[in-house]
């Protein structure tokens, strides 16, 4: 594990001390606030799956093959993929 430094004012030392592992909350809110920018992002993910089944490839079939192509093929590849499927 990498150590990380924040500043805390008064009332947030306060706080901080009325936790039992506070490094683990601040872990635990870290992924919080990462899983609710996830959700957010659902739709997009719909989007995605959508994608996959249209062309008939997993999502890491997809993944490998795009990895395989160059930065210009892959905006080209997503500007059709966008026209033709209203993204």
């Amino acid at each position: 594990m990498k150590q990380k430094m924040i500043t805390l004012d008064d009332e947030t030392t306060k706080l901080a001390a009325q936790k039992i592992n506070f490094s683990e909350w601040v872990r635990n809110q870290l992924r919080s606030e990462r899983n609710k920018s996830e959700l957010q992002s659902e739709n997009k993910l719909d989007q995605f799956n959508r994608l996959t089944s249209v062309v008939n490839m997993s999502s890491a079939e997809l993944l490998f093959h795009l990895e395989q192509r160059s930065e210009a093929e892959i905006s080209a590849l997503l500007s059709i993929l966008q026209g033709s499927l209203n993204l």
